[in-house]
């Protein structure tokens, strides 16, 4: 950017967007900036992406150039749309929960949104309902689900974690098993209850299971995928022949 020459309202929007601590902008942005019409913020951003100052990633949404270079895939990813964090395989990851390295970004969101690919990397919006939406973090600029979090969300869909058996690698003393029952509760669901208190069970992570059983109300499947299966009565799971 050093060779390129940059006009006084350029120069005003960037310091803007650095001031602010935007990671996203849009023309909405710049017209409260500068005080100018749509037209002109249109004209504006057309001449600043005709010189590589900054990038428009779909309709309406711009990043500085020199911010975009330096942010990771998981920063850009979160910042598309609002509310948003990254989640499943991506935070299991993101957390050091597995050594896996996911071929695509899951991105948690509560409006559907097309996938998409950026800087050559596949970007998955996974859609759920507002009650759903909690248990996440920022770390600079990327909101993450907590480890916690990522495990229930894991839990409600093991196809995005690569199976059930990633979730079982992920489940360690580090995590706050009385935070995981709490999270498992706010969903009100019976099939992660079960579930969750299998593999805990299994880890011999689980002190108590008392209120996890209190909310199992039906038998549900460990990992769909499994054709094979035994019943365990404990946690009215149909569970495979083994765990790894």
């Amino acid at each position: 950017m050093n060779n390129i020459s940059i006009s006084k309202r350029e120069s005003e929007i960037i310091n803007k967007i650095k001031e602010q601590e935007l990671i996203m902008f849009t023309p909405k942005d710049v017209q409260r900036f500068l005080h100018i019409s749509k037209r002109n913020t249109y004209q504006l951003l057309q001449r600043m992406k005709k010189k590589n100052i900054v990038i428009n990633v779909e309709r309406g949404k711009y990043f500085l150039k020199e911010q975009w270079n330096a942010m990771d895939i998981y920063a850009i990813s979160s910042s598309l749309i609002t509310p948003s964090y990254i989640g499943f395989w991506s935070a299991l990851h993101f957390h050091h929960l597995t050594d896996q390295v996911p071929q695509t970004v899951f991105v948690i969101i509560t409006k559907r949104k097309r996938s998409q690919i950026i800087q050559h990397q596949k970007i998955s919006f996974v859609t759920v309902t507002p009650h759903w939406f909690f248990g996440y973090e920022r770390h600079h600029h990327a909101v993450v689900s907590d480890k916690e979090k990522t495990i229930i969300d894991c839990l409600h869909n093991p196809a995005y974690c690569g199976g059930i058996d990633h979730i079982y690698q992920a489940l360690t003393s580090d995590l706050n098993i009385d935070t995981l029952i709490a999270y498992c509760q706010q969903t009100k669901s019976s099939t992660i209850a079960s579930r969750l208190g299998y593999l805990l069970d299994k880890k011999q992570l689980l002190t108590n299971g008392k209120s996890l059983k209190m909310m199992i109300t039906s038998y549900a499947t460990l990992d769909p995928r499994i054709k094979k299966k035994r019943v365990d009565k404990t946690w009215k799971l149909y569970v495979g022949d083994r765990i790894e």
